[in-house]
């Protein structure tokens, strides 16, 4: 299959401190920039594990954008129907402490926030041959509609990105065939579909799961942490356990997830079997520096499975 990624497209700063980071006081670091944003991520990590990838956003008509787009190419992703904008292209800043975790972020996401429906070429070959279309919650519930309504026969994968985000993909959750989430975002997607009190703390990450494909979601996939992931499909809900990692850097982990597991739906692996996939994409991740890593492949996918434990019903 080819895929297509619809979402955010940004440039990155990157901080890694020598020492943990502290309020009011500057810290000594490494600062790299490069090419951001979930659907971006996504893209790249594709790009790493072979399947075609066309990716669809908007960056602005600045340098920035120039340079984005420039380097996205050079990955072999298909960048031709990214919108240019007049707002100024997304812009994230991380600060990561020295054992590779994350100790604050902000972004800049208006230019995202900024398109409307039209804005978006569906009906372009390098996003309409697509097999599989990802979008993310960056962009806005229009846009999100219009993706879905024209998906037609495609399979659709979907990322939560936040908790103020999630509920954007309230609408379309009939129409997902997978969904990827962290307890906090199903949680608050969950509590808004039920248009009623938000989910109670103590549920925990399969029962979000199985309550989201519940309400129509072909398979839901939600991490918690460092705990074992939760998978759900009409058929099953089970758990995916992960050996510890030495970690150098979350940043990106999550879109490797995505990126592994439907890598491996495109070579058409059950969704299970994908998730493992997933989980392993994210493991090689989390050991190198930023989001899609040279040492991201799909040879190194595949070792790494051996580390997922047996799924846990």
């Amino acid at each position: 299959m080819t895929i297509a990624a619809f979402g955010a497209i940004h440039l990155d700063t990157l901080a890694h401190a020598d020492r943990a980071i502290l309020r009011d006081t500057s810290t000594p670091a490494r600062l790299t920039t490069c090419p951001g944003g979930v659907a971006a991520n996504v893209a790249r990590a594709l790009a790493r594990l072979s399947p075609p990838c066309a990716l669809a956003g908007a960056v602005g008509r600045d340098s920035d954008g120039d340079a984005l787009l420039a380097s996205l190419r050079a990955e072999g992703i298909d960048v031709s129907r990214v919108h240019r904008s007049d707002h100024p292209t997304g812009r994230y800043l991380a600060l990561h402490d020295p054992d590779g975790g994350l100790a604050a972020a902000v972004v800049d996401g208006t230019i995202t926030d900024a398109l409307r429906p039209g804005d978006l070429d569906l009906a372009h070959p390098a996003l309409a041959e697509a097999d599989l279309w990802f979008l993310e919650a960056n962009l806005p519930q229009p846009v999100l509609a219009q993706i879905a309504a024209a998906a037609g026969h495609r399979l659709l994968a979907a990322d939560a990105v936040s908790i103020a985000k999630a509920p954007r993909l309230n609408e379309v959750l009939g129409r997902l065939d997978v969904l990827f989430c962290n307890r906090e975002e199903g949680a608050a997607l969950l509590g808004h579909a039920r248009a009623g009190p938000e989910t109670a703390p103590e549920e925990d990450a399969r029962e979000i799961a199985c309550a989201l494909v519940a309400l129509g979601v072909g398979a839901c996939l939600v991490s918690d942490g460092p705990a074992p992931l939760a998978l759900a499909t009409p058929d099953a809900c089970l758990h995916l356990a992960v050996a510890p990692a030495p970690v150098r850097d979350v940043t990106g982990a999550g879109d490797a997830l995505i990126a592994g597991t439907l890598a491996a739906r495109a070579r058409g692996w059950n969704v299970v079997d994908a998730a493992r996939a997933g989980l392993a994409a994210a493991r090689v991740t989390v050991q190198a520096q930023g989001a899609a890593p040279a040492t991201l492949t799909w040879d190194a996918v595949i070792r790494e499975s051996a580390t997922i434990a047996t799924p846990v019903s």
